[in-house]
Order: C-alpha cells, then sequence, then structure tokens
C-alpha cells in the first residue's frame, strides 16, 4: 500500500496479483481521495502514462471520493504477452492543487487449454475433406494445427479409433485402410482431439466424404446357346470365371437367330454400360444395349474358304473402356442340306443295230456338297429297269446300268417302242430321301446310215406375183431316203436368200416354201436359192441339195409420182391462148411404167377450161399452157384463184397394156392478176404475157416430231408464268388495299402523342407530352410471348396480324 501527503491525497488499497483469465469487470483496486477544506476535485481521477500504453483498466466512482479499478476486458489478460502493468492516477482539485499515484499490476500466468489453428479453430463447424476411393494406405489426408499459450507439448488423438484414419504426434492424419467406396462407408465422421501437458484440451470436427472412381471392371454374364442337329441347349458363364467358352451350332440357321443373350453389371455404377464384340468375320453382331449377341451372315460349312470354328468375344465396356471380355469359339456342324447333284441328268447312249447283253451303257456320276459327305444312293425310278427287265443296275455298283439280254435293231419287240428305251434313275442321299434328284438315261439303237438323201428333182423353177404377201406358197420341194426310217429328213434353205430380212421360209419337214414378205419386182426380179435336205442320223447325217430359181413376175403396183407435189404461179389476165405458163412442166416418173406410158388429165378446178396439159400422153413433162384467154371485162371470168389437180395415170395404151392402172396426183395453184390491158394488137402477132411460177416442196420428216413439240411445251410454260404473275400481282394488290385499310383504322382509335412499347406481353406508356411513364398489362394477351419490340408511335402506327393483337384503346397517364 503506498500513501502521499498533500493537500489533495490519495489512498490506493491494491488487492494484490491479478490472474490472466480474470472474468471481465474484476475489481483489482480501490482510489480514495482526500480533499483540504473548502476545496472539490476537478472532474474525476484519470490514468496517465499507462504502461503498456493500452491496457484493460478503467476507473469506476463509487462515491464523491471513491473510485474503483475494473477490468474492461478489452485487450484480454494475457500472461504471455504482458505480466505487468504501470498506471499512473491523476487528479486536480478547485485550487489547482494536484496529485498522481503509480501504482503496478502483477498478471499470474495460468495453463489455458490449447486451441486448433485453420478450419478446426471453431467448434460449431465441420471441417469436410474429399478424397478418392483408390487412396493408398498411409496417404496424409489433413494435417490438424493447434497452438497453447504456454508452448506445451501437445498431443493428438482421433475417434472413432476403429475407423481406417490413424493421426500422429504431430496432427498428421493418414489412411489407416484400403478404402471402397462400393463395399464400406461412404463417409467418415471424426473428432480430433489435442491436450496438452496439464489435461486441458480442445476438440475439432472432421468429416471425410469418399470420391467413387472408376477402379473395377464390370461383370458380365452370358446365357450361349448350343444348336446341335436342331436340339437347343444352353450354357452359362461370366466373366469372373476366365475361361473360354465353345458352342456348337448347325449351319444354315436363320440369319438373325439370336445365340447369346448377356447381361452386365458395374460396381462403380459411373455410367452406362455397352457390349461390343471383337470378332474377325461378319457373321455374328451384339445388340449394344441389350446384349444379345445373333448371326448377321449365313453359315454355310460348303462355302469356299468357309472356317468350321469362328472365334468372337464377347465384352462390356463402361464409360473409361474398363471392360469385361468372355471369349468363345463356335464350332459349326454341317448338316444335310444339299441334294445330291450329278455330272449329268440326260445321259444318252446309242448302238448300232444291236447291243450285246451286259453292256454298260450309262455310269451315273452324282456328289454331294455336305461336309462331310453323305452316301448317295440309286434307285430304279421308271423305265424297263430293274429285276427281270432289259436294264438293270450293276450288283455292288448300283450307279452303273447294263443290258440284262442282247438288243437287236430288227427285232420286232424294239421296233415296237420306236429303238429308244427311257429309263429314269433316282438319287437319294441317306438322311433325307426328299433330297433326291433324276437321271434320265435315253438308249438308243440306231441303224448304219448308208444312203444320202435324193431330191426328185435337182433344179425347182417358181413363179411368184409381185403382188403376193406373206406366206404365199412359192413351191414344194421333195427328196427321198432309203435308210430307216424311211424319208426321215429335214429341209432348210442355205444359201440364196441373201437380203437383210429373209424373203423366203422353208417347212423344214414338208418342204414347202413359204413368202416371209412381199417381193419387189423393180428392185430383185429373180431368187437362186439352195435348199438342203439332212436325214435323221444324229451321229452322222447325210445331206443333199437342190437349186431352186423363184422368178418375180412383174406388176402394176407402183403409183406415178410427180416432183414436186404442189406448183404456184401468178400470171396477167391479159396473157394468150397457147402460152406456157412461165415455162412450167411437171416432171413425174413411175417405177414400173416407162416416161412414155403415163397420161396426164387435169382432173378439178379448171373453170372455163383455160389450161391445159401439153402433150397429155407419150410424155412424163407436160408443159401447162394457156388454152383460152381470160375476159374479165365482160364479165365471163370473175374467179382469180385456180387451183388444179391434176391427175397421172399410166395407162398410156401406147404401150399395148392397161392392166390395174394406177393414178398419182400434182397439185397447181394459179393466180391471176388484173392489170390494165391495152387494146388488142391489129397484127396477128401474139404477145407473151408475164407469168410467175412458185414451186413449193414439203421438207417436213416425221423423224422431226420434237420440234412442234418442244414449241408447244414453251407456249404451255409460258402461259403458266404469265398466269402466276397476274395472281402474284392480284395479291399484292389486296394485301396492300386491306393494309391501308387497317392503318387508317387503327389511327382513328391510338391517342395522340403516346407511344407504346410492347415487350414480353406488357405495354410500356410514354407520353410525349408530360413525360410520364408507366407500364402497362395487354388485357386477354398476358398468355402471349414476343420475341420482338415493336415501337408504337404516330410515325408507325400499329398494324394488327393473326399472331399479335396490342389493344391501344389505353388511358393516358
Amino acid at each position: 500500500m503506498y500513501s502521499v501527503q498533500a493537500a489533495l491525497n490519495f489512498v490506493v488499497e491494491n488487492v494484490g496479483p491479478l490472474l490472466e483469465n480474470a472474468s471481465d469487470h474484476t475489481r483489482v483496486a480501490t482510489v480514495n481521495v482526500s480533499l483540504s477544506p473548502h476545496t472539490s476535485l476537478l472532474g474525476d481521477p484519470v490514468i496517465l502514462n499507462a504502461s503498456p500504453v493500452v491496457h484493460p483498466f478503467v476507473l469506476s466512482r463509487r462515491s464523491s471520493h471513491l473510485w474503483d479499478l475494473f477490468i474492461t476486458g478489452v485487450p484480454q489478460l494475457d500472461f504471455e504477452e504482458v505480466a505487468l502493468y504501470s498506471l499512473t492516477i491523476y487528479a486536480k482539485d478547485s485550487h489547482e492543487a494536484t496529485a498522481s499515484q503509480t501504482i503496478f499490476v502483477q498478471i499470474e500466468d495460468v495453463n489455458e487449454p490449447p486451441a486448433f489453428t485453420g478450419s478446426l479453430a471453431r467448434e460449431d463447424q465441420v471441417t469436410e475433406i474429399y478424397i478418392t476411393e483408390d487412396t493408398a494406405p498411409g496417404t496424409i489426408i489433413y494435417k490438424a494445427a493447434a497452438k497453447d499459450a504456454e508452448d506445451a507439448v501437445l498431443e493428438y488423438f482421433i475417434s472413432p479409433e476403429s475407423s481406417s484414419f490413424t493421426i500422429d504426434s504431430t496432427g498428421t492424419i493418414s489412411t489407416a485402410t484400403v478404402l471402397d467406396f462400393e463395399r464400406d462407408m461412404r463417409s467418415f465422421s471424426l473428432v480430433i482431439k489435442v491436450v496438452d501437458p496439464g489435461g486441458l484440451f480442445a476438440t475439432g470436427n472432421l468429416k471425410i466424404f469418399l470420391i467413387n472412381v472408376n477402379n473395377k471392371d464390370p461383370t458380365l454374364t452370358c446365357s450361349l446357346f448350343n444348336i446341335e442337329n436342331g436340339v437347343l441347349s444352353v450354357t452359362s458363364t461370366n466373366s469372373t470365371l476366365h475361361h473360354e467358352v465353345n458352342i456348337i451350332l448347325d449351319e444354315e440357321i436363320p440369319i438373325g437367330k439370336m445365340i447369346a443373350m448377356c447381361q452386365a453389371a458395374d460396381e462403380d455404377n459411373l455410367g452406362d454400360l455397352t457390349f461390343g464384340l471383337e470378332t474377325g468375320d461378319d457373321y455374328f453382331a451384339i445388340d449394344k444395349e441389350k446384349g444379345t449377341v445373333v448371326t448377321t451372315s449365313r453359315l454355310d460349312v460348303e462355302k469356299t474358304g468357309f472356317a468350321s470354328a469362328l472365334s468372337f468375344s464377347i465384352k462390356a465396356c463402361d464409360g473409361d473402356q474398363r471392360c469385361a471380355i468372355i471369349p468363345v469359339t463356335t464350332y459349326i456342324n454341317g448338316i444335310n442340306d444339299n441334294s445330291p447333284f450329278c455330272d449329268q441328268y440326260l445321259i444318252r447312249y446309242t448302238g448300232k443295230e444291236e447291243i450285246s447283253k451286259d453292256t454298260i451303257i450309262a455310269k451315273l456320276a452324282c456328289h454331294d456338297l455336305d461336309k462331310p459327305p453323305d452316301t448317295i444312293h440309286y434307285a430304279p425310278r421308271s423305265g424297263p429297269v430293274g429285276s427281270g427287265q432289259l436294264f438293270e443296275q450293276v450288283p455292288n455298283a448300283e450307279n452303273f446300268i447294263q443290258v440284262t439280254k442282247e438288243l437287236d435293231y430288227e427285232n420286232p419287240e424294239v421296233v415296237a417302242v420306236g429303238h429308244i428305251y427311257d429309263i429314269m434313275i433316282s438319287v437319294f442321299d441317306d438322311l433325307h430321301p426328299s433330297h433326291t434328284v433324276t437321271v434320265t438315261i435315253l438308249v438308243e439303237i440306231a441303224p448304219d446310215n448308208d444312203f444320202s438323201p435324193k431330191f426328185q428333182a435337182s433344179h425347182y423353177t417358181f413363179s411368184v406375183p409381185e403382188t403376193s404377201g406373206a406366206f404365199y406358197k412359192v413351191g414344194q420341194v421333195a427328196a427321198i431316203d432309203e435308210d430307216h426310217p424311211p424319208n426321215c429328213m429335214t429341209y432348210k434353205i442355205i444359201k440364196g436368200d441373201v437380203q437383210a430380212v429373209q424373203r423366203f421360209w422353208i417347212h423344214p419337214l414338208s418342204g414347202v416354201i413359204e413368202l416371209t414378205s412381199q417381193p419387189d419386182y423393180e428392185s430383185v426380179r429373180q431368187y437362186n436359192l439352195t435348199v438342203q435336205a439332212v436325214d435323221c442320223d444324229r451321229a452322222h447325217p447325210r445331206t443333199a441339195v437342190a437349186m431352186v430359181t423363184v422368178d418375180i413376175e412383174d406388176e402394176n403396183d407402183e403409183t406415178p409420182v410427180c416432183t414436186p407435189y404442189l406448183y404456184k404461179a401468178v400470171i396477167s389476165d391479159g396473157v394468150v391462148a397457147g402460152t406456157n405458163v412461165n415455162g412450167l412442166k411437171l416432171n413425174c416418173h413411175d417405177r414400173d411404167s416407162r416416161d412414155f406410158e403415163m397420161r396426164f388429165e387435169i382432173a378439178s378446178g379448171n373453170e372455163n377450161l383455160h389450161f391445159k396439159l401439153d402433150p397429155s400422153r407419150g410424155t412424163n413433162t407436160p408443159k401447162l399452157i394457156v388454152k383460152n384467154p381470160f375476159n374479165f371485162e365482160s364479165g365471163a371470168d370473175l374467179q382469180q384463184q385456180y387451183h388444179l389437180v391434176v391427175h397421172v395415170i399410166d395407162d398410156n395404151l401406147k404401150s399395148g397394156k392397161a392392166i390395174k392402172p394406177k393414178t398419182g396426183t400434182a397439185v397447181i395453184d394459179i393466180y391471176v392478176q388484173r392489170i390494165s390491158t391495152p387494146p388488142p394488137p391489129t397484127s396477128s402477132e401474139q404477145r407473151k404475157g408475164l407469168t410467175i411460177v412458185y414451186t413449193a416442196i414439203n421438207t417436213y420428216k416425221n423423224s422431226d416430231w420434237y420440234v412442234p413439240f418442244i414449241f408447244t411445251l414453251m407456249a404451255v410454260f409460258f402461259a403458266g408464268l404469265v398466269f402466276w404473275m397476274c395472281f402474284l400481282l392480284w395479291r399484292y394488290g389486296n394485301i396492300k388495299n386491306c393494309s391501308l385499310k387497317m392503318t387508317k383504322e387503327d389511327s382513328k382509335l391510338k391517342p395522340k402523342g403516346v407511344k407504346y412499347v410492347v415487350v414480353s406481353g406488357n405495354v410500356y406508356a410514354y407520353n410525349s407530352r408530360t413525360g410520364a411513364r408507366k407500364w402497362k398489362t395487354l388485357v386477354g394477351h398476358q398468355e402471349e410471348s414476343f420475341g420482338n419490340i415493336y415501337s408504337l408511335s404516330e410515325a408507325r402506327p400499329l398494324r394488327e396480324s393473326t399472331s399479335l393483337k396490342i389493344p391501344v384503346q389505353q388511358q393516358l397517364l
């Protein structure tokens, strides 16, 4: 205790040393102030010159002369920071007398609990740590840090101790065991405890979460089907057995047949699994989602290069291509799916005159493609073959057929069957007699061909009218053959009919010669044909030839033709009689008549007989002359256009024949032009008139049909184009009128000076006069959403449409 004697006196009572963990408002000391009479204290005592400057002490008045020194708690007392505080208390009275007193506050050390630093410092907070499930044992996952005010050595503990984690003396937390997200706990709640030597401790909450990683292969389970000789059995396996599976499949099972069903699972469960097939061929495929394996190609062991053992692997893979695999070997079982086949299905045997007993007439060579090949059997089906018949199978060699007795061509029994025996043998395999083929054997007993055919005449002559058509019988040739059967032969034309399309045809059996088309005397007048007769000996046929001359008789079958067909001329009405119309001559010809054997006549159009042809017969180039002059002034002639039709007839009797005459036609168009005619001349001299002749030739060909067709298509196209343009113009006019009408109606309804902006179904109204602004909701259209923003003003009036209707009858703000 310290005291000072003066006019102004302090008495300080210190309670003693102060613990560092003392609570706030703990009284440290009491200050008693004594004053002289008639003096008073100016204010309250204050603390001056504190060391350190920042301290947690304050003076609090208890009475007029008594003050208490308390702890404020700010800053906290800490022995390790400040062990001794020095405080000077100062006071002043009304007579300007002062007094001060220095006191010392001793802080005593107290053992404080340790405290975590970092994320574990707050007890109400849980620190979360995420680690992958494949973290190896002994891996450091976290380091707990704590501090002790006394710097004592700290110890760390973890609970529960049976967890998969350990902590060492430095607070390092490590994994202790192998972690498994799928089989073990997926999160761990741990309490970390730090303890000082005095037993004081602090705890922190730590929660460890496991992160699932793809560290396990999927598992694959399959049921594979064996199909052997049509019998189905199932083999089940899975990928954990790690062995190859063998199955047997019959060949020719249907394409798309399911041979395996698979299921896959993945403990990691990090995504979908997909099935796949590893194969070196294209005989099998797997559904990537369902895991069913089916055949995709025909399985045929008889196919060249086909392997009877097919290997593939079924696999199931996750997203990181971790896969489970089951290897499979498929053995293809051959079945009896092929019918036997033979080198020959028709065997001919021909014997000359006679066939001796035990003669082999046929050897059947048949095979089977099946693997392994099946045994082939031969059995009689029809014909004289078998026990007691003319033919039989050789014992122990069923594919050989032999004669059981001698066959003679002269034998009546042989003659009765036509010297030919028809035998049918059935060929089949073991398992399926329905796989049967038939071989036909024809045994023929033929005589020797000693004689050649002979024609009854070595040369034949026939005449054919030119007008004869197809199937016209020209004539008949005949030949004989002394071999048996007698007169068995065929005929054919081997020479002379050299045109692109043969003109003649001969009946192969009767020898009748017929026309195949109409002959033309003007082209070919005579044909010299060579006809051959061939006997019936197939092995060594004999032949004979004869000459046939066919004369074509000329007939009047051609019509005269004039070139050109149409003539045109213009003459004046003053032309005199006897004038050749501008040197106009017809030019006509007839293929089957001579030029002087034609006769000409004007059949029609020669009004008042103004024209005639000179000469009218005995030539092919007659002239057109004016027979009678024209007289238009007197009214005798009124017609100026003359259309003359000229008949050209090939019956001129000067040639001495007029049998079935033919008539051709030519046309002459004449226009008579009227001119001022001078007085007739007084002399007998003839004046030649002016004649203009137009000659027209029709050059159009039937092969040019595409020209008018193209022009027609172009006309139809342009007509459609004009119609479409008219329709578009009409539609544009209607739309424009409708738009103008709607604009006028909207202008009447919209208040002046108001602008609207439509955004997402609402209207933002702005009064350009007053500056007022306000959002408004569209009545009846709140459910519509507009992707664009439209501004409605006087310059751009609102237009209604079927997709956007905005009422403009909104009240002004």
